[in-house]
């Protein structure tokens, strides 16, 4: 997927990656089809920085 100006993506620099926490039952998968990593990522997208 390519993420344009204004997405959600994670840009470099921002302290959000691997700081979330594990919602149980939270399902696999973010809103964009991304596995969600342990930890995740806070916010909707679990994708990678850009």
């Amino acid at each position: 997927m390519r993420l344009r100006t204004g997405s959600p993506a994670l840009g470099a620099g921002v302290p959000v990656p691997g700081a979330g926490v594990p919602v149980p039952g939270g399902g696999d998968r973010d809103f964009y089809g991304n596995p969600v990593p342990d930890p995740p990522n806070v916010g909707a997208y679990q994708g990678h920085g850009v």
